[in-house]
């Protein structure tokens, strides 16, 4: 399975990914948007090192995710750190960059700051955990976390549309391109869904990421959901 994210079919699949998240962030955004501090800090936490790499190579062999390390000397520390540790070079890591920006941003406004820190690391976690114990893949990146957290908004977007459809008090205009937003915000992110399951047919672990993501969006919302069921249950 290869994690490098290099192949042509990996870098186009996530630019389109990418424009298809945009699209679909912008259509579901709701009234109230927090300042997204989880951007600020990942961007920081993944940047300084991702940046310092380029001309410091121990960096990333201290930060990298390395199986016989971790298998063998107990580093397991390296499931994180290899968030930091980007194996594409300073274009890679420049890109990575402006895709925690936007995914941190727009996973914030949409899920709130700690669930979408966590439906950004869960991803990371899983797929570093997989390269290690099954796959015997060294290398790093932030790409595993930035796919699963678009993901799990693609889950929201393909379950709900966007995010202000539905409410019953529209005016028919309204009312139309409401349904002309969900129509789109759906459509976007079953294209980012077809480009999830190419990848995985081409054995690229990326696709895992993004598949993973697609589940943790939508046990989150069936979760929120269910609790809100049951809470208005409660007072009822």
């Amino acid at each position: 399975m290869d994690t490098s994210g290099e192949s042509v079919v990996s870098i186009v699949g996530h630019v389109v990914v990418l424009a298809m998240f945009v699209n679909v962030g912008l259509r579901m955004l709701p009234a109230e948007r927090p300042f997204p501090w989880p951007a600020l800090v990942f961007v920081v936490l993944i940047g300084v090192p991702s940046i310092l790499q380029t001309w410091m190579a121990p960096v990333t062999d201290v930060l990298a995710r390395d199986p016989h390390a971790t298998l063998a000397q107990g580093q397991w520390w390296r499931i994180l750190t290899a968030l930091g540790a980007q194996d594409g070079g300073l274009v890679a890591a420049v890109f990575n960059l402006v895709v925690i920006v936007l995914a941190l941003t727009f996973g914030t406004w949409i899920w709130g700051p700690w669930l979408a820190v966590a439906l950004y690391l869960v991803p990371s976690i899983v797929l570093n955990l997989l390269a290690v114990l099954l796959w015997q893949a060294p290398g790093g990146g932030s790409s595993f976390a930035n796919d699963g957290l678009m993901f799990s908004v693609f889950a929201l977007g393909l379950l709900l549309g966007a995010a202000d459809a539905g409410r019953g008090t529209a005016t028919p205009p309204e009312a139309s391109r409401a349904a002309a937003s969900t129509a789109s915000v759906r459509i976007c992110a079953a294209i980012g869904v077809a480009v999830a399951i190419v990848l995985v047919a081409f054995d690229d672990a990326h696709g895992v990421a993004m598949l993973l993501g697609l589940v943790l969006g939508a046990g989150a919302w069936l979760a929120f959901r269910r609790r809100t069921v049951t809470s208005r249950s409660a007072e009822g």
